[in-house]
């Protein structure tokens, strides 16, 4: 079992930090704060943070330096490789020699050939034409995790409804296996406990929510962290 996975037998609720930037030091002020897990990006314009992330070779210099920083805490790190279609070894396997602990790739960019990889764990994303009966059928195809990217894209930054749940709860009943929230609604702290209700084992703060800078990420992800342990000392 990859560290990814044996995170969530090990915690009741995992955070994840999606990184704004390549940026070692957003990197160590979240694992410093409490984060569980850190996310990056490589290949891709990211929606919420604005950023261009440059390919392997443009990125590799700082990668390194951030699977360091997580490797030397116990943090999982996973990437996100791309957003094309036909995501697979060739561009895993690379990715998996570096140290990475898992992958995270929308299911319409995911060649069927990737979810074959042992050695690496594998989050596949829903985005918002997902329909709920496609859930169950995740892990039965050996995927480990279920990011619920499931708001579209104009709604981006929108506060976090009833509505909203319903949406992840649906996910949570069909998959087998973790589902996590990102932030594309802003989920504060105090929303909290109505999505941990819902079954959801973790949630990915990224720029939406915790910013750019490497003051008010540190600030974010300790704020979310002290939400998590107020509510787990509560239950």
């Amino acid at each position: 079992m990859n560290n990814f996975c044996k995170i969530f037998k090990e915690k009741k609720f995992v955070l994840i930090s999606s990184l704004p930037e390549n940026n070692p030091e957003l990197a160590k002020a979240a694992v410093d704060s409490g984060t569980d897990v850190l996310k990056v990006h490589i290949n891709v314009v990211h929606h919420a943070s604005g950023t261009a992330f440059g390919s392997l070779a443009e990125e590799k210099t700082n990668l390194e330096k951030i699977i360091s920083v997580a490797k030397n805490a116990g943090v999982p790190v996973g990437i996100v490789p791309g957003a094309k279609p036909g995501i697979g070894p060739c561009e895993l396997n690379p990715l998996v020699g570096m140290g990475f602990d898992f992958f995270s790739i929308y299911a319409a960019h995911l060649s069927p050939t990737g979810l074959d990889l042992k050695e690496i764990g594998k989050m596949v994303a829903l985005d918002s034409s997902y329909h709920p009966y496609e859930t169950k059928f995740l892990a039965k195809m050996g995927v480990d995790a279920c990011e619920a990217s499931v708001i579209p894209g104009n709604e981006y930054g929108y506060p976090l409804s009833v509505q909203d749940l319903l949406k992840y709860q649906c996910i949570v009943q069909e998959f087998n296996g973790a589902v996590i929230v990102p932030t594309q609604r802003v989920i504060k702290p105090t929303d909290l406990s109505p999505l941990i209700r819902t079954g959801v084992r973790g949630l990915m703060i990224g720029a939406v929510v915790a910013g750019k800078e490497v003051s008010e990420f540190e600030k974010s992800v300790r704020s979310y962290r002290k939400a998590i342990e107020k509510y787990e000392n509560n239950v």
